[in-house]
């Protein structure tokens, strides 16, 4: 990857960063000491302090699915080099940073070695992106791919920014919202983009309230505006005004733009389009941005992560040191307490679990409730016009006609809004009940650390930021409606063999039964859709609870055990270890106490 040229400018951010850089260099130190338990802590502080050194600013681009993201980013390199649109895109995040050329990586989450691309005349860039990053090349990422590192020659690139192509939250594909919260805590700022088709939903407010907890700067983007007229325009711009100003003490700014109409021009070397399409105004609020803020929402943003790593390592610390200094048989003592306290936290997690079959229950009952409310709509507004039909018109040709055509306008206008009414129901209240038992969970596992603390006598340390729920999610529907030919015979075979009496009512009671029967199908397809979301998500939630448990027991027990084993078989080397021990806690809470100041 392409490292900028180093001005004089650079010596003063590189001062600016010493004393940030020296307690990360001394933090390491505190740990070379040790053994391999504190390896994953180094690694962690280790890519604190390059991201450090090559003063990288991560900038985001975020927001819900088909919003024009990676249009955008396009537009910003004035290159159509990210897949767009047509492909949806899996839950691999991409990052896109400075480079002579072109040069791009795959990584993965095996032992695969990550692939180049080729750069041969036989396949382009979009075609190899398509590979790994959509849907349709990597389903559900099969591949295990990690990340994608693109270099480019891109100016925008060249102040050390790195933009983040993200996967959409609110997507048919769950995967790809919660990578969309997983990649928050790696970003320093964040584009958040909108449109008119739909305005901002529900899922998006959620997600901004993440979003405004972890970075420190948003700007926002109202996209696809070619679409609208001024009036609609101006419309839009006021709704999400409105919508913004609770979370943000007062309206943000948003700047209108066509992220499409922006490459269009960027690519033909249209000027004067770049600035129509709302994207030059883009740019250089980020130009100014990354003048003026940059370097200190950096600093600032590392050394935040910084002392939370430094917490997390300090705690790891006591645990270790209070296990070894404890006589064998006292240890032995409190490892059995702690393995006495586990049934209980095994009753509790199991009445947990009775609460969110409970909860599943009460959403799966609204659920029913809401699509009988659809029903019974569906058989007032369709089968209405139906019967007026029936009751109406003589010649039963003309009534197939009007009803076919009826049904197959109605169906698809009804039904299309009310799917998304009962989903966007559902939703936000399978969301708030999933949240609440999160919060459960969250306080149930606090409560396991709780215990080995008071066990050992350490200070007990809250997390900074507890885990985020993300959000349920619906599976996608099918589109095409049941919509099937009213009549098999066809009228005019049944016209030449039936009494014209017979043939009106064999006719008004099989469309009557057809309609109805189009209607149920209708319904139970949202239905069916919906409650299987609900399961997979229930199901895929309580398997995670038990699984974040079941890790941060074994981590407790696993620190007490070592400190037995070293205790029972290494007695000469437990005085050693103590000492380094307190050594390296000693050095890093006085580290502690320099960050927190």
């Amino acid at each position: 990857m392409y490292e900028p040229p180093q001005e004089k400018v650079d010596l003063v951010k590189l001062e600016s960063n010493v004393g940030l850089h020296g307690i990360l260099n001394r933090a390491k130190g505190c740990l070379d000491c040790l053994d391999d338990d504190y390896s994953d802590s180094k690694v962690e502080l280790e890519s604190l302090q390059s991201r450090l050194v090559a003063g990288q600013f991560r900038l985001a681009v975020l927001g819900q699915f088909k919003r024009g993201k990676s249009t955008l980013l396009n537009a910003l390199l004035g290159d159509n080099l990210l897949p767009t649109d047509i492909l949806p895109v899996t839950a691999i995040p991409t990052y896109i940073s400075a480079a002579e050329k072109i040069d791009v990586q795959v990584s993965f989450d095996t032992d695969i070695e990550p692939v180049q691309f080729p750069m041969t005349p036989d396949q382009s860039l979009g075609d190899f992106l398509a590979e790994y990053v959509t849907e349709v090349g990597n389903p559900n990422n099969q591949r295990q791919v990690k990340q994608v590192d693109i270099g480019h020659p891109a100016e925008i690139l060249r102040q050390g920014i790195v933009l983040i192509d993200t996967p959409g939250i609110g997507s048919t594909h769950k995967h790809n919202t919660e990578v969309a919260y997983q990649v928050l805590p790696q970003c320093d700022a964040a584009l958040f983009l909108v449109s008119p088709d739909p305005p901002i939903t529900e899922i998006e407010l959620d997600y901004l309230k993440e979003i405004h907890q972890r970075l420190p700067r948003t700007f926002f983007l109202l996209n696809k505006v070619d679409f609208l007229d001024e009036k609609e325009k101006s419309t839009s711009l006021r709704f999400l005004a409105d919508q913004l100003a609770p979370l943000y003490d007062g309206a943000p700014l948003v700047l209108p733009i066509s992220a499409r109409k922006g490459l269009n021009a960027r690519l033909t070397g249209d000027i004067d389009g770049w600035k129509n399409s709302g994207m030059q105004q883009v740019e250089q609020n980020l130009i100014d941005f990354f003048a003026r803020e940059k370097q200190q929402i950096l600093q600032d943003s590392l050394k935040r992560r910084t002392c939370d790593q430094l917490n997390s390592i300090n705690m790891q610390l006591q645990l270790s040191l209070s296990a070894l200094m404890l006589p064998e048989e006292e240890l032995k003592q409190r490892i059995g307490q702690f393995r006495q306290s586990l049934p209980d936290v095994e009753r509790e997690k199991q009445a947990a679990e009775d609460v969110l079959s409970g909860d599943l229950k009460r959403v799966v009952g609204r659920l029913n409730t809401e699509v009988e409310t659809v029903r019974v709509r569906a058989k007032e507004k369709i089968m209405g016009q139906l019967e007026n039909y029936v009751q109406s018109i003589a010649d039963t040709e003309e009534m197939e006609r009007l009803v076919r055509e009826t049904l197959a306008y109605e169906i698809p206008v009804f039904f299309a809004p009310a799917m998304r009414k009962v989903a966007d129901i559902v939703r936000a209240e399978a969301t708030e009940l999933l949240t609440l038992h999160q919060q459960r969970g969250n306080r149930l596992i606090e409560q396991v650390r709780k215990i080995a603390a008071e066990l050992f006598d350490i200070p007990y340390h809250a997390p900074s930021v507890g885990r985020s729920y993300t959000m349920f999610e619906v599976s996608d529907w099918s589109n095409d409606l049941f919509i099937s030919d009213m009549d098999p015979l066809g009228q005019r075979i049944s016209r030449k063999f039936l009494t014209q009496k017979y043939r009106r009512k064999r006719t008004v009671n099989r469309l009557r039964e057809e309609g109805h029967k189009l209607l149920s199908q209708n319904v139970e397809q949202i239905n069916w859709s919906l409650r299987r979301g609900l399961d997979e998500n229930y199901r895929q939630f309580g398997a995670e609870l038990t699984d974040q448990l079941e890790k941060t027991i074994t981590a407790t027990r696993k620190a007490m055990e070592v400190a037995l084993q070293r205790s029972e078989s290494q007695v000469h080397e437990t005085a050693s270890r103590e000492i380094k021990l307190q050594q390296a806690l000693g050095q890093l809470q006085e580290i502690l106490k320099e960050v927190e100041q």
